[in-house]
Formats: C-alpha cells, sequence, structure tokens
C-alpha cells in the first residue's frame, strides 16, 4: 500500500510539474524551452539555445578558431582613452564582418555532427518556432541565419544604447542620454571596463559580448522585453486555467482583441482612443461574441511611461466594465499595431485557445479599417518579417476575424524591447 501510494503521489506531481510548465511557457505546442524567461534570452534566444542544447556548449568551448576569435575581441577592449570617443568605447564590442563569417564558418563545421545538428536545429531551433522566417532553408543554413540575425541584433543594441543612432522609433525606443555629454565617456569606459572583467575561463565565444549588451539595455532603462515573465504565469495565470476548462461548443469566437491606445501626457493612463475600444469590447462581450478579451499594449506613451496598457485596460474592463478578471488575457509587451497581433497571435497559440476557432480583432471603425489595410500587412513584413495570421471582414464594422499562424514565434531581435 505505501508502494502504491508513494507511485500515485509520484504521477501526481509529475502531472502538477507538467500543467506548470504548459501553463506559464510562451511556447507553441510541442516545445518547451529549456532555458529560463528572461531578458537576454528573449530577446536573443540562439544563445541559450547554444548554451543548453547537449553537446554544443562543449564544442563551441573547444573550438580553437573561436578560442582565438575570444582572445582577439577581448583584446579589442579599451581598457584607457581612445578615440573618437565615446563611439570608439562601444565600436570594439560590435561585431566585424569578419568575426561573424569566421562564426558562421564553425558552427556549419560542428553541424557535420549529425547529433549535434539534431540536439540544436530540431529540438531547439525549428521546435521552439523562434525563427519560423527562416523555416524553409536546410538546417546548416538556419543556424547561419539565425547566428547572422542574433549577431546583427547585438550590433544593432550597440548602436541604438551605446553610440545613439536613432532606432526605427525614437521617440519611444531611443538612447536615453545625451551623447554628446562629456560624461558618456566615462560611463562607457566603466561599462566597458566593468563587463570584460567580468569574462570567465568557461565563457562561450559569445558571452562577453552578450553581457554588453544586456548591460547596455539596462542602463537605458529599456528591458521591456524580460517583464511580465512567465507570461502565462502571474497576473494570467487565473485566466490560463479558465481558458482549459472553458466549454467552446457554443462560442463563435475565441477572444475579443483589443489594442492599446497610449495618451502623450504624464498623468493619464489610457489615451482617449482606448477608452472607445475598451466600450465597443465590453459590449461585444456582454452579447457573447467571445468568453475572453485579449487586452495588449506595452509601457510605450509617453516616452518611459510607468503606466502599462494592457494592465490599465484590464483595470477598467473590471472597475468600469464588471468583467471578470479571469476572462482578461494581458499582453503587455506590444509598442506598434504590427507586434499587436503578432503578441496576440503568440498568446493566442500558446494559451490552448481552440485552433477551430478565430479570435476577434476589436477597435473604432478607422483603426479597424488600417488594421484590415495592405498598408499595415506591408508593415508586418517590413518590420518584423511575417505576417502574424489571417484577417478577414467581422460581423461589424469594429471588428475582423482574426486567425493567428504560428510564424508568428519568430523573434524579431533588432527591435529588443518587443522581439
Amino acid at each position: 500500500m505505501r508502494t502504491a501510494r508513494t507511485t500515485l503521489l509520484a504521477l501526481s506531481l509529475a502531472v502538477a510539474v507538467g500543467l506548470h510548465r504548459t501553463a506559464t511557457a510562451q511556447d507553441p505546442a510541442g516545445y518547451s524551452a529549456p532555458f529560463a524567461d528572461r531578458l537576454t534570452n528573449r530577446v536573443f534566444p540562439l544563445f541559450a539555445m547554444l548554451q543548453t542544447a547537449p553537446g554544443w556548449a562543449d564544442a563551441l568551448r573547444n573550438d580553437p578558431v573561436l578560442q582565438k576569435l575570444a582572445t582577439d575581441r577581448a583584446a579589442r577592449v579599451p581598457q584607457g582613452a581612445c578615440k573618437p570617443a565615446p563611439q570608439c568605447l562601444a565600436d570594439a564590442w560590435a561585431w566585424t564582418a569578419e568575426d561573424i563569417a569566421a562564426v558562421e564558418a564553425r558552427l556549419r563545421t560542428i553541424m557535420s555532427n549529425q547529433k549535434a545538428a539534431d540536439a540544436l536545429v530540431d529540438r531547439q531551433i525549428r521546435a521552439s518556432g523562434r525563427f519560423a522566417r527562416h523555416a524553409a532553408l536546410s538546417d546548416a543554413d538556419l543556424l547561419a541565419a539565425a547566428w547572422r540575425d542574433a549577431a546583427m541584433a547585438m550590433n544593432r543594441v550597440i548602436d541604438v544604447y551605446a553610440k545613439g543612432v536613432p532606432p526605427r522609433y525614437p521617440a519611444i525606443d531611443a538612447f536615453i542620454f545625451d551623447i554628446a555629454d562629456p560624461r558618456m565617456v566615462d560611463v562607457l569606459s566603466a561599462h566597458g571596463v566593468a563587463t570584460a572583467a567580468q569574462t570567465k575561463p568557461n565563457d562561450l565565444f559569445f558571452e562577453p559580448a552578450l553581457r554588453y549588451a544586456n548591460g547596455l539595455m539596462q542602463m537605458n532603462e529599456r528591458i521591456d522585453a524580460g517583464t511580465f515573465r512567465p507570461l502565462l504565469g502571474g497576473d494570467n495565470a487565473d485566466t490560463v486555467r479558465a481558458i482549459a476548462r472553458m466549454n467552446w461548443r457554443a462560442k463563435p469566437y475565441t477572444a475579443l482583441l483589443v489594442f492599446g491606445h497610449g495618451p502623450e501626457d504624464v498623468q493619464s493612463r489610457t489615451g482617449v482612443m482606448g477608452h472607445i475600444r475598451l466600450a465597443i469590447a465590453a459590449d461585444l462581450f456582454a452579447r457573447g461574441l467571445a468568453p475572453f478579451i485579449i487586452v495588449s499594449g506595452g509601457n510605450v506613451h509617453p516616452n518611459r511611461t510607468p503606466f502599462n496598457e494592457a494592465v490599465e485596460m484590464k483595470r477598467l474592463l473590471v472597475t468600469q466594465y464588471g468583467i471578470p478578471a479571469d476572462r482578461i488575457l494581458m499582453e503587455p509587451h506590444a509598442r506598434h499595431t504590427t507586434t499587436n497581433l503578432r503578441n496576440c497571435a503568440r498568446l493566442l497559440l500558446a494559451a490552448d485557445f481552440p485552433a477551430d476557432k478565430p479570435a476577434l480583432v476589436v477597435s473604432d471603425h478607422r483603426t479597424i479599417q488600417y488594421i484590415g489595410s495592405s498598408e499595415l500587412a506591408e508593415r508586418n513584413v517590413r518590420e518584423m518579417g511575417v505576417q502574424p495570421g489571417r484577417l478577414a471582414p467581422g460581423p461589424d464594422r469594429f471588428t475582423l476575424i482574426f486567425t493567428p499562424d504560428p510564424v508568428a514565434f519568430h523573434v524579431e531581435a533588432v527591435d529588443p524591447l518587443d522581439p
């Protein structure tokens, strides 16, 4: 009897652990990331995979070409003054075209080992969906493309958050310091020297530069991608459980997708159009079109606002419209309409909404026209590299039918605030 009880307890714990992993991982079906869901892994997933895929860390650590490259790159870091400052202090950490080509060649060599290739590409890179834009490539070419993307994305972080190069949306994403301030020389010198001193004997070739880029994002208070993690845990956990219990038989749509509208004054928590969209969504919810609402929007407007659009929209839906908190799923990272769509697609797929039912995008009638336009479709590809799903006319002029596509899991690392 004791043995049976012990076995039953073990099985119960195993089921509980499995449910917990499902409920807290924002991953496609069949994949559970073997690494923590934190800032650097969210922005640069390839590096987390290289660290954890069986056999890869040792292969990279013992590769003589990569060992020499790491030594050469460390020697570039100034320990004193350099010119032109402060840009030269940051340039020392960037990946040159020669660096990128040398690493790609070594990765392709390691890929000739089929066991290593399966461990990394089949079970991590492809299964994760985080490199879906390159899915049609061969295994070796896929890894090479993922590496080039990661290296260029790291260079982009250095350009924007060390050298003050304007990002795509400088009003909300830019460098927070004055690059012309003479004190920036001291700041970047201190960061470079401190980061170099953290180098460890067992570091992989990319880890010092990864620490440098991560430090820049922290110094600029641009760590948005690492907040609210794990996304399907925390404030979303009750809603995820409600989704699992839902009887979907009479529900025409899975969820109402409501995109935030940030204010431009520092006191308001929700933009005026946000209030209008919430009223429309609450009416549709009351009419039974969908049993859940997904509110989408990050800390966007005004620049560096402490208010999060998704958090504020959920608060208003609960307090002003009486919608149960466990019927609202928060997507708290999107910074643009493009990523509203993509991030909602990820949530719809990761939270186990029924695959045979679409969702409804809900907004004011003018914004609905824009969301359904070819202009936004072209912008999706230009800025994210993918179309996150299919849009079709909804039942009224305030809605569009949305069917998510798993390609939405692709990570666009050149946008480190919401990749």
